[in-house]
C-alpha cells in the first residue's frame, strides 16, 4: 500500500465514505469497504475516526457549518448593513425597506446568495443524498436533516438569530416563518441537490441549463413576495 500523508489519508477516507454511503447506503457500507475504496489500512480509519458513525457525523457537521458560514456572511453584509444604516426594519409580518432602491439592493444580494448556496449544495449533493435517505429511516441519523431547524430557532445559541436580533430586537422566528423556511426554502434546494443528477439525465439538460433554470424559478418566487417597499413574510389578506 502506497505511503501517503495524514491529510491525504483522511481526505481519501472521507471521499470514499461519501461515495459508498451515497451509492450503497450508510447501513450497507462496511468499514472494510471504505478501507478498500480509499486504499488505506483499516486501522488508519480508526486512527482518524471512532466509527463509521463518526465519519458521517463529521460530514454532516462540515456541511452544516459551511452552509451556516455562507448564510452569516450574507446576513452580516446585507441584512445587518441595511438595518444599521436605516434602510431596513424587520416587522412581524414583513421586511420593511426605506425605499424601492433598498428593496432592489437586498434582492440582488439575496439572489447572489442563492446562487452561492446552490453551487454549494450541488457540490455536496452526495452528502445531501445520504441525509435524505437517513431521514426516512429509524436509525441514529434520521434527525440529521432536521438539525437545520436549529438555525431557525429564537435561541441565543443560534448564530443566525443572534446576529439579526442584536441589531433589531423585533426579529423573531415565528412558527409560520420556521415552517415556510424549512418546507419552502430549505427543502426545495435540498431536494434539488438530491435529485440533481437524475433530473439532469431525465431532462437531457446540461449542468449550466439546469442550474440556471432553478435560479430563474427562485427569482420568480422571491419577486412574488415583494409589495411596494416591503417583502411580505405573511399575506394577511388571505383568510384560511
Amino acid at each position: 500500500m502506497e505511503h501517503i500523508s495524514g491529510i491525504e489519508a483522511r481526505e481519501r477516507i472521507i471521499n470514499a465514505s461519501r461515495q459508498l454511503f451515497s451509492q450503497k447506503g450508510y447501513d450497507a457500507t462496511r468499514v472494510n469497504d471504505i478501507a478498500k475504496a480509499a486504499n488505506v489500512n483499516k486501522a488508519l480509519i480508526y486512527y482518524y475516526f471512532k466509527s463509521k458513525e463518526d465519519i458521517l457525523d463529521f460530514m454532516v457537521n462540515s456541511l452544516l457549518d459551511n452552509a451556516v458560514s455562507l448564510t452569516l456572511d450574507f446576513i452580516q453584509k446585507n441584512i445587518v448593513h441595511l438595518i444599521e444604516n436605516g434602510y431596513l426594519d424587520i416587522r412581524p409580518d414583513r421586511l420593511h425597506f426605506a425605499n424601492g432602491e433598498a428593496v432592489n439592493q437586498f434582492m440582488q444580494n439575496a439572489l447572489k446568495f442563492n446562487e452561492q448556496l446552490l453551487d454549494y449544495v450541488i457540490e455536496n449533493r452526495e452528502i445531501i443524498r445520504i441525509l435524505m435517505l437517513e431521514s426516512l429511516k429509524s436509525g441514529k441519523h434520521r434527525k440529521s436533516l432536521f438539525r437545520l431547524m436549529d438555525y431557525l430557532s429564537g435561541s441565543e445559541k443560534n448564530p443566525i438569530y443572534k446576529t439579526i436580533s442584536d441589531v433589531d430586537r423585533d426579529f423573531v422566528f415565528s412558527d409560520e416563518m420556521v415552517l415556510f423556511e424549512f418546507f419552502f426554502s430549505i427543502l426545495p434546494i435540498v431536494n434539488f441537490a438530491a435529485y440533481y443528477d437524475e433530473y439532469k439525465a431525465a431532462g437531457s439538460l446540461s449542468d449550466q441549463e439546469l442550474r440556471d433554470s432553478f435560479l430563474r424559478v427562485t427569482q420568480v418566487i422571491c419577486a412574488s413576495m415583494i409589495s411596494g417597499s416591503d417583502i411580505l413574510l405573511r399575506n394577511n389578506s388571505i383568510k384560511l
